[in-house]
């Protein structure tokens, strides 16, 4: 097992990846290990329910690694953490994929329809598009594998996705055609940027940045931001942290410094009383000296709350819109060797003022609800107050 060198803060739907191959080989191989268990112990117990089952259950049996999946994922359910979790090779390759920021794919949705089809949308101007893939377009196979329906669209997608410049041929259907077709489509490097930034108001000097998600290259992207719309006479900014559910510790810390000069970003308690401090980085960046208004809401958690809480502790920024979903826990990510990986809470954040972030969430300064109403108008009232808010700041 490799441990994971970086501390990571997946937000809450993480928790929706529960799957285990823990055990692997070790419990559920061909043949018991001799002398690896006491007679009558749990687990001499859980074999004899394995030879039970495999020799007189009646329908079709789990191969090894679904058996072996299965009795992680009991495993780790057991110790009741929502973020202690295992992910299975699939979903954490996505994983991978997403922190990165960029990998090698076709630029295509998926997703099941009401009858489980795999349905396919294409991104404009994308290979996909280009190879003649639209909209609706049923996936069958790809490179040949068939496309369940017991395949998720994590599995699909790691089936998809490749080295740039590789070919990968999908089977497809079309409502208006009888029988199903082959496209060859060749990957191209897609970038799912983090960060969108524009200027509000040229007049007042309020500018606008949105944080999707803290990855790799979050803070590098932040500071091309910053360096434009500095050049583009801001000195104000709204940042939105709306629906932003973590990411890298490193990355949260990289961008805490990017807006404060000095000072801790958060404090991490561990096991036993351990505390330990985690300061800026000694870099400049012409936004420490800017005014900051943060818009947070129910999806702002984790490494996001990290942010959020330590610049305001600082006395950095406000806080307006709703409160945070209030995830403090840090969890480390130990890759295994099939791919997988096994995420294990070890320590809680703290805000630099000892605030709790875990399942207490973060207040804000200026609370402003959005309706039903104003999504169906296309109206933004958490934007709205705290691009007044920068007007009247002095």
């Amino acid at each position: 097992m490799i441990r994971a060198v970086r501390s990571f803060s997946f937000g809450f739907s993480a928790a929706l990846l529960l799957a285990g191959v823990f055990l692997g080989g070790y419990l559920l191989g061909k043949e018991k290990p001799r002398g690896e268990t006491a007679p009558g112990s749990t687990l001499d117990l859980l074999w004899q329910v394995q030879g039970l089952l495999q020799a007189g259950f009646l329908g079709d049996i789990p191969d090894e690694k679904t058996q072996a999946y299965s009795a992680i994922h009991g495993l780790v359910a057991s110790y009741k953490d929502p973020y202690t979790i295992f992910v299975e090779p699939a979903a954490r390759e996505v994983e991978r994929d997403t922190l990165k920021g960029h990998f090698g794919g076709i630029g295509a949705q998926l997703g099941r329809d009401d009858a489980g089809n795999m349905i396919v949308t294409v991104i404009r101007d994308r290979p996909a598009a280009r190879a003649g893939v639209t909209d609706g377009d049923r996936l069958l196979a790809v490179d040949g594998t068939p496309v369940s329906e017991t395949m998720t669209v994590e599995q699909v997608i790691a089936l998809i996705r490749g080295n740039v410049g590789t070919s990968v041929v999908l089977t497809l259907t079309r409502e208006n055609l009888e029988k199903p077709f082959d496209v060859r489509i060749v990957r191209e490097r897609i970038d799912t940027p983090s960060v969108e930034w524009r200027v509000l108001d040229s007049g007042r000097h309020i500018g606008y940045m949105r944080i999707g998600i803290f990855a790799e290259d979050t803070a590098k992207d932040i500071r091309t931001a910053i360096e434009e719309l500095d050049a583009q006479g801001v000195d104000r900014l709204v940042v939105d942290l709306r629906g932003n559910g973590g990411g890298l510790l490193d990355a949260a810390i990289e961008t805490t410094g990017l807006f404060l000069r000095k000072g801790d970003v958060l404090r991490e308690m561990k096991r036993g009383g351990q505390e330990r401090y985690f300061p800026t980085k000694n870099v400049y960046s012409p936004a420490q000296s800017w005014q900051l208004a943060l818009l947070v809401d129910g999806g702002t958690a984790s490494a996001a709350e990290i942010v959020a809480g330590a610049l305001r502790d600082n006395g950095r920024a406000s806080l307006i819109g709703e409160k945070t979903y209030g995830k403090g826990s840090v969890q480390e990510v130990h890759e295994l060797p099939d791919g997988s990986s096994l995420h294990v809470t070890v320590a809680r954040w703290l805000t630099p003022d000892r605030h709790e972030i875990d399942k207490a969430g973060l207040d804000p300064d200026i609370i402003v609800q959005v309706s039903q109403e104003d999504r169906a108008a296309g109206r933004d009232p958490q934007l709205k107050r705290a691009q007044s808010w920068l007007e009247a700041a002095s």
